[in-house]
């Protein structure tokens, strides 16, 4: 059995686990057992026999033909992104970006000190910051800061206490790292394993196997002694640097939040602008 294939199967698992008999135009039975649609009810769906289907997400198929694929993702409601995920798993063409060459790393990084008047980072799959201002760095307590990692600093007792939209943030960024980590990866491995030992939360939210979630969000933070700041975080794709995000936390005008941006940039030590 390949890895490939016993991901495919877990993702299938998780899907049909959260995937509710309304949701497919069944009806629900009194006195149900599972959590979700149940192996055959996914078979009939997807016009598949029950064997194959439970053969798929015990990993011991050869690849489903994208025909296959399709049904499934139909059945099991899948969006564009899962549908996306789901193929990509299937054929092993996973993302793997290089490190990004040290000439655009370089130019990234200049730039970023250049904004002054607003916090911004660069992330690669794994949600490890590569490059970040130092707005970000002291307005995220070092969370943002370069050699952090995104996901892990949502996680922390700071941010459940502050974060008014904790949840659908996390539930997005956990997607966001399904999505585009390579599941194989060693890093990716070793967060996983540190924030499931960590957080019951992360464990609830990575078994779900969601890869879908809004890119950009709008935000409030309760600060002590400051009051409830609103932060519009937005998320762009670097071009010369395939797989990594910019993401920047900008102030709505004349907010409470511009006020705060505006004196942690002035007070800001030269040298570091």
């Amino acid at each position: 059995m390949s890895a490939e294939l016993l991901a495919l199967g877990e993702f299938l698992r998780a899907r049909r686990n959260v995937t509710q008999p309304e949701d497919a135009g069944l009806v629900r039975e009194p006195r149900r057992r599972v959590p979700g649609l149940r192996r055959d009810e996914v078979a009939r769906l997807a016009g598949i026999s029950e064997q194959y289907y439970l053969r798929l997400e015990q990993g011991r198929n050869i690849r489903p033909s994208d025909q296959v694929l399709n049904t499934l993702a139909r059945a099991l409601r899948l969006d564009a992104d899962a549908r996306q995920y789901m193929f990509r798993v299937a054929s092993g063409d996973l993302p793997n970006p290089e490190p990004p060459a040290a000439e655009s790393a370089d130019r990234i990084a200049h730039v970023l000190r250049q904004w002054t008047h607003t916090p911004a980072y660069v992330s690669d799959s794994n949600r490890d910051i590569v490059a970040s201002n130092p707005l970000a760095t002291n307005f995220g307590h070092g969370g943002l800061a370069t050699g952090s990692n995104v996901v892990v600093d949502l996680f922390n007792e700071r941010m459940k206490r502050t974060l008014v939209e904790w949840e659908p943030m996390v539930r997005s960024s956990v997607a966001g790292l399904r999505r585009d980590a390579n599941p194989f990866s060693p890093r990716l491995t070793e967060l996983v394993e540190q924030l499931s030992a960590a957080d019951e939360d992360f464990v609830r939210l990575w078994a779900r196997y969601d890869v879908s979630g809004p890119e950009d969000a709008h935000i409030h933070m309760v600060v002590e002694n400051v009051g409830t700041m609103e932060i519009d975080v937005q998320n762009f794709a670097v071009r010369s640097m395939p797989g990594y995000l910019l993401t920047v936390l900008s102030a709505p005008p004349q907010s409470l939040t511009a006020a705060v941006f505006a004196s942690m940039a002035a007070a800001l030590d030269p040298a570091v602008r």
